[in-house]
């Protein structure tokens, strides 16, 4: 257990006192708060909102569709302004070509414009037509055609029944209020959002930690220096105490990310750092503090097994090229399915993906904050914890069978292989 621990002190000294890991460690809480800033910069404070008119040659529906527009504009900020048509516009002929200096100066006059045809309304002529350079048109042509076909109607009932043309019921609109239901008890649900943090933490610093680990073995084995640690410890020595070592260096990683993104925090508000406390203790106290912690250390110990034994297996970073592609491929998939996994994050898609070793501590992760049935919770923290121990043991077989090895480059097959083999 010394040598043991020793090892796992010369990988943690080793990794922590490059010039990389402390690049990584600022770039990244730079690199998140620019994919938080960047859209909003680009998109509405820089175009800020969208300016309509609406060329009502029928008569009567001008009020209907700015009214439906506008709505989009009630507790948000204004995505829609309604600007009048210039005169010169209302009657034109051929509008398409009169419309586009209007449509595409710089900046534009206005980003959509709305014709409703003189004969709209007529038995077999109900189309208006939506004129836009550069709008996202979707969510504003559902509301045109929401208001347009509310007047069609209401002109309908109308002719139907001259009694009830002035009668008020025939223009009630309902309203809905929007409840969001907190996933705690306290109602803080930046507590939802750290199981989910983590998970995409558990990924980034492994692949990150594991690629070092993988590229120090194979630095080791190309310097001789894997020969004076063999003779000093056994491999499965080795093995753990590199393990140990990317494990604390990972968690010095989190911690350090952490402490930078927690200040970048409190220049927003006092209020938000006293919401993600407060979020922490709601954690800890609903008792998924441990399993997140159990899923996090397995899936490091898991992700780091696999880099460890192509390090181990390969002569040349070129060698290791070989299997790194696939292996990537395979580790990367639970970031394609987290959107799906949290739609429905108790549904068959998440449940089954929760049951394969390798993506346990990542799904797993994602769904605490759902409360998945118990039975899963208990069988996937046995699955991790066995998945990870088999892992560490075959890692050790890799390793004392290929470290010292100068055989041709490893192959998918012979490195799976070796969990089924004794050293």
């Amino acid at each position: 257990m010394r040598r043991t621990l020793l090892i796992a002190r010369q990988e943690f000294v080793k990794y922590i006192t490059r010039r990389g890991f402390w690049i990584s460690i600022f770039l990244f809480p730079v690199w998140l708060a620019l994919i938080a800033v960047v859209p909003v910069l680009t998109a509405g404070g820089a175009s800020g909102p969208s300016a309509f008119t609406v060329i009502d040659r029928a008569g009567g529906y001008t009020t209907a569709i700015r009214e439906a527009v506008m709505r989009a504009n009630d507790g948000a900020p204004v995505q829609f302004i309604y600007v009048p048509p210039p005169k010169a516009i209302v009657d034109a002929d051929h509008l398409a070509k009169v419309l586009r200096p209007y449509l595409s100066g710089n900046p534009p006059q206005f980003d959509a414009v709305v014709l409703v045809p003189k004969d709209f309304g007529q038995p077999g002529h109900m189309t208006a037509q939506i004129f836009a350079h550069s709008l996202d048109s979707n969510a504003f042509s559902d509301r045109v055609n929401a208001a347009l076909t509310e007047v069609l109607r209401l002109n309908a009932v109308r002719k139907m029944a001259p009694s009830l043309a002035g009668s008020p019921e025939l223009t009630v609109a309902a309203s809905v209020a929007h409840r969001k239901v907190a996933a705690t008890d306290d109602g803080n649900d930046f507590a939802s959002y750290i199981p989910v943090a983590l998970a995409f933490l558990l990924f980034i610093v492994s692949v990150m930690n594991s690629s070092t680990l993988l590229q120090g073995v194979i630095e080791e084995k190309s310097t001789r220096m894997i020969e004076v640690l063999l003779s000093c410890a056994t491999p499965r020595e080795i093995t753990t105490g590199k393990l140990l070592g990317v494990i604390a260096v990972a968690l010095v990683t989190v911690f350090l990310w952490g402490a930078i993104l927690l200040a970048m925090t409190s220049l927003a508000g006092h209020g938000t750092v006293g919401l993600v406390f407060s979020a922490l203790g709601s954690v800890a106290e609903g008792g998924n503090l441990p399993l997140m912690l159990l899923y996090f250390l397995c899936g490091l110990l898991i992700f780091g097994s696999i880099f460890l034994a192509i390090g181990s297996m390969a002569n040349s970073l070129a060698d290791a090229q070989s299997l790194l592609g696939p292996t990537m491929l395979i580790l990367m998939f639970p970031n394609l399915m987290m959107a799906g996994v949290l739609r429905a994050p108790n549904g068959t898609l998440a449940t089954v993906f929760s049951w394969i070793p390798i993506y346990t501590p990542f799904f797993m992760m994602l769904r605490l904050s759902y409360h998945p049935p118990l039975w899963q919770v208990i069988g996937t923290a046995i699955l991790t914890l066995v998945t990870a121990t088999v892992l560490i043991m075959w890692t050790g077989r890799v390793f004392a069978k290929h470290v010292l090895s100068t055989e041709k480059p490893p192959t998918m097959g012979r490195l799976f292989s070796r969990m089924f083999r004794r050293a």
